[in-house]
């Protein structure tokens, strides 16, 4: 078995990539989103953290934490995947049957066992990362332009003006697709 190691930083900026079991598409379902914004609130509500960046995709989810001194990340995800499924099979929802490793564990086929993430270095890395993020509805082919995406930090960025509305607009076939081979490997995807 590979021996994960996680990197621990002094508070820090981190992107995540949270995958469902299997992907499973839970968060096409309303009531998946709903229960996983109330989740999020309550474990930020605990444990605080800064969102600087997030999209909710059906299988999975891309984000940007700002982190507290003396502190960490996992404990947040761990609460928030528990948390989440608790309430998830509460609504209604179900788990994917799981193999027998998992089973051993009490785990349930909701989430992937691990997630990824990486620490946040420069500016420029955080722009690469925020852009992978609000794109990444069009990289999976949901929408065409990232404006169209109605689960993302995006509209936020634009309010802000930060991005600009058309940003990477391609709805009228007049824009390249980004490149982000640059950064594949920091992704996990």
């Amino acid at each position: 078995m590979p021996d994960y190691k996680r990197w621990f930083g002094d508070g820090g900026t981190y992107f995540f990539t949270i995958i469902t079991y299997d992907r499973r598409k839970i968060f096409d379902n309303p009531i998946a989103q709903e229960i996983l914004h109330q989740v999020i609130k309550e474990v930020q509500a605990k444990h605080p953290f800064k969102i600087q960046g997030i999209v909710l995709l059906p299988d999975h989810i891309h984000c940007i934490w700002n982190m507290p001194q003396d502190d960490n990340y996992s404990l947040r995800w761990r609460l928030i995947k528990s948390k989440f499924t608790k309430l998830w099979f509460a609504n209604g929802g179900s788990d994917k049957k799981v193999s027998l490793s998992r089973t051993k564990r009490s785990e349930r086929g909701v989430w992937q066992r691990r997630f990824w993430e990486h620490l946040i270095r420069s500016q420029k890395d955080f722009a690469k990362h925020m852009d992978y993020i609000h794109y990444n509805p069009v990289k999976h082919g949901y929408v065409k332009c990232p404006h169209q995406w109605k689960y993302s930090t995006f509209h936020r960025w634009v309010k802000n003006e930060i991005y600009p509305e058309n940003w990477l607009c391609q709805c009228n076939e007049n824009c390249k697709k980004p490149d982000f081979e640059n950064i594949k490997n920091s992704i996990g995807e």
